[in-house]
């Protein structure tokens, strides 16, 4: 009787044994089936397209017209440079296209005037070519002595050269005209020359390219603000992203379009829907070469340290846009955390929404 009460405690502790490494078993299973269906990373940060503001043209700032932080829409003013120099280089680009007029129409006189002039020199050497004919049947009669008839030659020439003449003056004058398939190349360039004063003079207004909140202004008026420099920024608000940095064993399960649940490191209580755009193509490499100085060892290639000879996976960036833009926990270079639904359908629409926003 002994004997069997002490066999059940034995089979009892060995179906419990079977049973944990069952449930085990089926716990790893469940688990690496989900990190397969539902990748995720927390290696990933908030991001959004920010508008670099530059003047195109120097000047110092008299007027600020935002303040850090301040939202705008696409065409508000931000701040304008001071106008004086341009409207005096507008100025006289207008007064040189007028004088650049009156000297067109200046050399169109001159030009009718040398074909006047012209017109006169062939009727003269017409006279003096048939007077030279003349005069050569009056010296065959001998009714006129030799030198008359060298004499009428002479002006014959003299009254075709002058024909000459009159012809290269006259495009002389069309040349200096500038006139060119119908156009006046003259009064085309000092009409460019008058737009692109204009033009530079505009640019002491400087406008908000897109709707989004001001970021880093750090100026006030009296600033000097240089061409090309920018000075704030203005982040685009209208589309929001994560970018989500996925090791390579696992992208090759991500296409457009799959749903994204995002928690923000500021609100992890609250997913925010997002949409997978795209896998980047390329990352720096690990083993670029180095750069050796001439002369020196040459070039090798950079190998970087794994642990215990273990080749590490490489890490590529996902972009991931959010439907939802009206979180004020979206700021960004926020932290945050994704999972990939690879089972979801796949969403076109709001991919064409985005394309949308960006092509605007």
């Amino acid at each position: 009787m002994m004997a069997a009460n002490k066999k059940f405690p034995l089979a009892v502790s060995v179906l419990l044994r079977v049973l944990i490494l069952a449930v085990a078993l089926l716990s790893s299973v469940g688990v690496w089936k989900n990190l397969r269906d539902y990748p995720r990373t927390e290696d990933a940060e908030v991001r959004a397209n920010v508008a670099g503001i530059a003047p195109q043209v120097s000047g110092s700032i008299v007027r600020i017209l935002v303040t850090d932080n301040q939202d705008v829409k696409t065409g508000d003013l931000l701040f304008e440079l001071d106008s004086r120099p341009y409207e005096a280089e507008a100025a006289k680009a207008k007064a040189r296209l007028e004088l650049v007029r009156l000297e067109v129409a200046a050399l169109r006189d001159e030009i009718m005037a040398t074909e006047a002039s012209l017109a006169e020199k062939i009727a003269k050497s017409e006279y003096a070519t048939s007077h030279s004919d003349r005069v050569d049947q009056l010296l065959q009669g001998q009714f006129i002595s030799p030198d008359r008839a060298q004499k009428a030659k002479s002006e014959a020439a003299v009254a075709a050269a002058a024909v000459i003449e009159g012809e290269a003056a006259i495009e002389r004058a069309k040349n200096r005209l500038g006139e060119f398939e119908g156009r006046n190349t003259r009064i085309e360039e000092a009409e460019a020359a008058l737009r692109d004063a204009e033009l530079r003079l505009s640019y002491c207004q400087v406008f908000s390219p897109c709707d989004g909140t001001v970021a880093d202004l750090q100026i006030a008026p009296g600033a000097y603000a240089k061409e090309g420099e920018e000075i704030f920024s203005v982040v685009d608000t209208r589309a929001w992203f994560v970018l989500a940095n996925f090791r390579e064993t696992d992208i090759s399960r991500l296409r457009p379009g799959q749903s994204v649940k995002v928690y923000l490191m500021a609100d992890r209580r609250d997913p925010i829907e997002g949409i997978v755009e795209g896998v980047s193509k390329a990352v720096f490499p690990s083993g670029d070469p180095s750069r050796a100085s001439v002369g020196g060892e040459g070039v090798f290639s950079k190998v970087d340290p794994t642990f215990d000879f273990i080749q590490l996976a490489q890490r590529f960036p996902v972009r991931i846009y959010l439907q939802d833009k009206s979180r004020d926990s979206l700021r960004m270079g926020g932290r945050a955390a994704v999972v990939v639904d690879t089972l979801s359908d796949l969403n076109t629409s709001g991919l064409r929404e985005l394309g949308e926003i960006e092509s605007q």
